[in-house]
């Protein structure tokens, strides 16, 4: 923790501490835990993101912020998900997903470099080196590691048959975009072992992020 506040701050990025309890939740889209503030006589939110308060300091003239802390999400338990647990969100004015990119790589080899003293670790008997990143799309990915081709011109009922061909449970709500996701998740996820980025996911599960400018159907996001 240390090292990731002071390589944020040696980047000039400011550290501020957010909200906890918040009147209306935002920033994500998970199930909130609710308590009750008595004095106010009024029900409150654990926060689930400080995404929403993070971007009100950009609009009010903080170029570069950070806040590491703990989030809370009334969900279920798995390798994925915990109620309760720290994130790092970091913003930056006038920066594209692109520049996130790399200052989250540089990020990532000094926290591998620090904890361990090399950027060629060991775990879980896999050899990983952290002194190459990939870069991938959703969609590329899922044709190249996943090896089904598909794409946003495809229909509906094509994309969801790729998904229920893989033994994917498709919800009734879902479009196009939670179909490449799901199929991504299935397909792709587990594979991924070396340090790689995925961009561009699909703007139907990404709501606060920024659309592509040469598709509307894919958000300039990165994980």
């Amino acid at each position: 923790l240390r090292t990731i506040r002071n390589f944020l701050s040696d980047n000039d990025f400011s550290e501020v501490d957010t909200p906890i309890l918040q009147p209306l939740y935002g920033g994500a889209t998970a199930r909130p835990f609710v308590t009750h503030h008595n004095a106010l006589d009024r029900d409150l939110y654990l926060r689930i993101a400080p995404e929403l308060y993070l971007k009100r300091l950009l609009i009010g003239n903080m170029e570069k912020v950070f806040e590491l802390g703990r989030n809370f999400r009334n969900e279920g338990l798995s390798i994925k998900h915990n109620p309760e647990f720290t994130m790092l969100e970091v913003y930056q004015a006038y920066a594209d997903y692109e520049d996130m990119l790399l200052l989250t790589e540089n990020l990532l080899k000094e926290v591998v470099d620090k904890a361990t003293g090399s950027l060629k670790i060991t775990y879980q008997e896999r050899k990983i080196d952290f002194s190459k990143f990939k870069t991938m799309t959703m969609i590329g990915s899922i044709e190249k590691i996943g090896g089904i081709k598909v794409s946003f011109d495809m229909s509906l009922k094509e994309l969801k048959k790729i998904a229920e061909d893989n033994e994917i449970k498709v919800q009734d709500y879902w479009g196009k975009g939670h179909l490449v996701n799901a199929i991504f998740e299935k397909t792709v996820e587990h594979q991924l072992i070396q340090p790689t980025f995925i961009t561009d996911f699909p703007t139907e599960i990404s709501p606060l992020a920024k659309v592509s400018p040469t598709d509307p159907n894919i958000a300039n996001v990165l994980s």
